[in-house]
């Protein structure tokens, strides 16, 4: 299009002045607690670190109220992911997901070669139904992401009360709540809870998102302790960097950061929302850190001409949603300039169709 030029395309431009709005980062980025930790603990980058991170547990376990011994630490979602499948299941078995799930479960199943069984939810929901009516009998594993990561949409605390009453203790149901602490609403389920009920339940969490350490690649696993003294045991030592043990538990400790992050993203949900509304465009309700709208045709132009503008926003074409754009909560500038910078493209667009 001729409003942009080749000169502005992003990948001539240096990362720093590209608006990633991609990866659902915390657009505040890391505790400055957690940076100073950090650096503090370069000092001592000669030394190994806590072999199990057993300094991070503990104040994991004062932070939730939950005993360290249910605790696994990994480096980021994704490696725990992998613990999981290749400690609990082999190629004879089946996992269940639903439609439209975070993409890295099925790479990792598919790794291991595991039969996929997709739950055939309806409208984005996550019903606890059409999980139970993909088991079949070489189930052993229900994976949940909560809030659902491209959609935003999320299970409730009576969906996951059914789920769990009417399947069977040997198949293990893992939550994956990369998205938990940015949840305000009342019928979110508190997950933790649970685990003294269900000993097939394990949560998965991180510090990639709301605290803002993706780039250290930290998350941690909670579960009945047999489960994760299983999983602990086969897990390598010194697998989590002193810089991300440290940064992780100061990031824990910064209030007055956990409160800022949590109201700007209110606030700019609330204020991209509109502005996307405003624009005529339907948009799936969200209970994170991102926005996932409907452009009603092909998202990968749009996609390409928010780019030549330094903009980058997650087309979902490889979640079978070629019509969708997941949008991250930016700061309020670049959400402002996401919205004129697309505005622009849509009246462009329509005035290309009706030439």
């Amino acid at each position: 299009m001729a409003m942009f030029s080749k000169k502005n395309l992003a990948f001539h431009k240096k990362p720093t002045e590209i608006i990633k709005l991609d990866l659902n980062e915390n657009p505040l980025g890391a505790s400055p607690l957690a940076i100073a930790a950090g650096q503090k603990a370069l000092l001592n980058c000669h030394r190994y670190p806590d072999s199990h991170g057993n300094t991070l547990k503990k104040s994991l376990s004062t932070h939730l109220n939950i005993a360290p011994e249910n605790i696994t630490l990994g480096n980021g979602s994704e490696s725990l992911l992998e613990l999981i499948v290749h400690t609990t299941l082999n190629p004879l078995n089946s996992a269940v997901i639903p439609r439209f799930c975070f993409a890295g479960i099925s790479k990792v199943l598919k790794k291991a070669h595991i039969k996929i069984k997709h739950a055939k939810n309806e409208l984005f929901s996550i019903s606890a139904q059409c999980l139970l009516d993909a088991i079949d009998p070489w189930t052993k594993i229900i994976f949940i992401v909560n809030p659902n990561n491209p959609t935003g949409s999320y299970m409730n605390k009576f969906e996951l009360h059914y789920l769990f009453e009417n399947i069977s203790k040997d198949i293990l149901v893992v939550l994956d709540e990369a998205y938990n602490e940015y949840v305000e609403i009342a019928d979110y389920p508190n997950s933790i809870s649970l685990l003294s009920q269900y000993s097939n339940l394990i949560i998965l969490r991180t510090f990639s998102k709301f605290y803002g350490l993706a780039g250290l690649r930290l998350g941690y696993a909670m579960s009945h302790p047999k489960i994760a003294s299983i999983l602990n045991r086969n897990s390598l030592p010194f697998r989590i960097n002193a810089v991300a043990l440290a940064a992780a538990e100061a990031s824990l400790k910064d209030k007055k950061h956990i409160h800022l992050s949590r109201l700007l993203n209110r606030q700019e949900h609330a204020k991209l929302s509109k502005g996307l509304q405003n624009l005529g465009l339907t948009i799936l309700p969200s209970h994170a850190n991102f926005l996932c709208i409907d452009l009603k045709s092909p998202s990968w132009p749009i996609h390409q001409q928010l780019l030549l503008a330094g903009i980058s926003v997650r087309p979902l074409l490889d979640y079978g949603l070629p019509h969708f754009l997941r949008i991250s909560i930016g700061m309020p500038q670049q959400n402002q300039y996401f919205l004129t910078i697309l505005k622009k493209i849509l009246i462009q667009t329509d005035s290309n169709k009706s030439c």
